[in-house]
C-alpha cells in the first residue's frame, strides 16, 4: 500500500489530519507520509482493518513494534 493508498484508505487527507492533530493541507502537501506520523497511522489502519503493520512497515516492523517480532514472548 501506497501513502497515498493509506491516506485515501483512512478517509483523505482531512480525516488523516484529524487523526493526527494537524491541518488538512499539512497532509496534502506530504509526497511522503513521514516516518513518526506513518508509524502512528500504521497503529489506527491495523485497529480499523485496513492494513497491517507489517504490511505498512515490512522491512523494520519488528525493530518498530517489538511484540510482532517472530520469537517475541507473548
Amino acid at each position: 500500500m501506497t501513502d497515498n493508498q493509506l491516506i485515501e484508505a483512512l478517509g483523505g487527507p482531512a480525516a488523516v489530519a484529524r487523526l493526527l492533530g494537524i491541518t488538512a493541507p499539512s497532509v496534502s502537501g506530504w509526497k511522503n507520509i513521514p516516518t513518526d506520523r506513518k508509524i502512528r497511522l500504521a497503529v489506527i489502519a491495523e485497529d480499523q482493518g485496513v492494513s497491517t503493520r507489517k504490511e505498512l512497515f515490512p522491512n523494520s516492523y519488528q525493530d518498530i513494534w517489538i511484540e510482532l517480532r517472530p520469537n517475541a514472548v507473548a
